[in-house]
C-alpha cells in the first residue's frame, strides 16, 4: 500500500478518487490532520498506473477522462470506530488506512509465521538430541543437515545439497539466541508481508539466507548458525524504506533503531561472546550480520531511489 497523491481540494480529490474507483484500483481517500486529502493504492502492481494518472490529473484535472458520468461519492466511514466498510462492486474497498495497517500488523503473515514455526521446531529437535535436553548451559546439537558443511568443504554443497546454503538460518544455540531472533522476525516480518506479499517476504528472506550465510562461512568456516543475517537484512530494509520512502508505510522506532545498531557495533567490538567453562569462546556471526545488513540496506535504498525517480 502507498501514498500516490494529495489534493488541498475535497472535489479534486473525489474526482481523481472515483476515476481509479471506476478502473478497479483499490484505493483509499482520507483526510490528513490538516486539510489535506490523501489517496493509497493497495495493490503494488498498480501503484506506478495510479501514479501515472495522478501525474496527468494534476496537470489537467478538467481532461475529459477524469469526468465520471456517475455522480461523486465519497467514502464511507463509521466516525466513532473507524471501521472498514463493505466491499463495493469491481472488487473496491473504502478503508481507513491506519486502522488496516494496525490490524494487519498485529497478523502474522503466512510465510513470517511459517519461518517462525520452523524455527522453532528445529530448535526443540535440537534440544533432544542432547544427552541432557534441560541443560541449558549445554549447546544444543543441531541437524548436520542444516549446516553448509561438516568440514568446511564445498562437497556436500556442490554435490547438489543446495538448501544447506538457507538452512544454518533455522538453528540457534541458546534460548535467548531464537527469541530474540524470532521476535525481530515477527516485527519486521510482518510489515514487510503485509506491504509486499508473501512471494516477495519469501524471496527476500531466501536471497538474504544465502548472501549471509555465505558471508559467514567464508569468513570463519562451517560453525555458526541463526536468523540473525535475515534479521538484520530485513531492519535495513524497513529502517531505510521508513527513511527515504515513507509513503511506503514501513516504520521503525528510533528505540529500536539505536537497539539494533549498537547490538551490531558490539558484537563486532567482541563484547558480546560468549566464555564458555572450559575457557572457548562462542563468538558472534559478525559476518552473517554484516552481509545481511548490507543487502537489506542496498535493496531498500534501491526501492526508494526508483519510486522517487518515478515520481520526478
Amino acid at each position: 500500500m502507498r501514498k500516490v497523491g494529495e489534493f488541498q481540494e475535497e472535489k479534486k480529490a473525489l474526482r481523481f478518487w472515483n476515476y481509479l474507483k471506476e478502473r478497479g484500483m483499490d484505493s483509499s481517500l482520507e483526510k490528513d490532520d490538516g486539510e489535506i486529502w490523501l489517496i493509497w493504492v493497495d495493490d503494488e502492481e498498480k501503484v506506478e498506473q495510479a501514479a501515472t494518472a495522478y501525474g496527468e490529473f494534476a496537470e489537467n484535472p478538467d481532461d475529459p477522462k477524469f469526468l465520471s458520468s456517475k455522480p461523486l461519492k465519497k467514502p464511507e466511514r463509521e466516525e466513532e470506530e473507524r471501521v472498514d466498510s463493505a466491499p463495493k462492486a469491481g472488487g473496491f474497498e473504502e478503508r481507513r488506512l491506519r486502522e488496516q495497517w494496525r490490524r494487519s500488523e498485529r497478523r502474522l503473515g503466512p510465510m513470517t509465521l511459517s519461518l517462525i514455526i520452523t524455527t522453532t521446531c528445529v530448535f526443540f529437535v535440537s534440544l533432544l538430541t542432547k544427552q541432557n535436553p534441560l541443560d541449558f548451559k549445554e549447546l544444543p546439537n543441531p541437524p548436520a543437515g542444516f549446516m553448509i558443511s561438516g568440514d568446511g568443504s564445498w562437497d556436500q554443497v556442490l554435490s547438489g545439497q543446495v538448501w544447506r546454503l538457507v538452512t544454518p538460518i533455522f538453528v540457534h544455540f541458546g534460548l535467548l539466541h531464537i527469541v530474540f531472533n524470532l521476535l525481530w522476525l515477527g516485527y519486521l516480518g510482518t510489515q514487510i508481508e503485509s506491504r509486499k506479499g508473501s512471494k516477495f517476504m519469501i524471496s527476500f528472506v531466501v536471497l538474504l539466507a544465502v548472501v549471509s550465510n555465505l558471508a559467514q562461512f567464508l569468513a570463519s568456516g562451517p560453525n555458526f548458525g541463526g536468523m540473525s543475517g535475515v534479521v538484520y537484512g530485513l531492519f535495513g530494509y524497513v529502517w531505510i524504506k521508513s527513511r527515504l520512502d515513507p509513503g511506503d508505510g514501513f516504520y521503525v522506532e528510533q528505540g529500536n533503531a539505536i537497539i539494533m545498531f549498537g547490538f551490531f557495533v558490539l558484537c563486532c567490538m567482541g563484547w558480546m561472546d560468549q566464555k564458555q567453562a572450559d575457557g572457548s569462546t562462542i563468538g558472534i556471526a559478525n559476518w552473517a550480520h554484516a552481509g545481511g545488513l548490507v543487502v537489506g540496506l542496498a535493496w531498500g535504498y534501491g526501492s526508494a531511489l526508483r519510486w522517487n525517480r518515478g515520481k520526478g
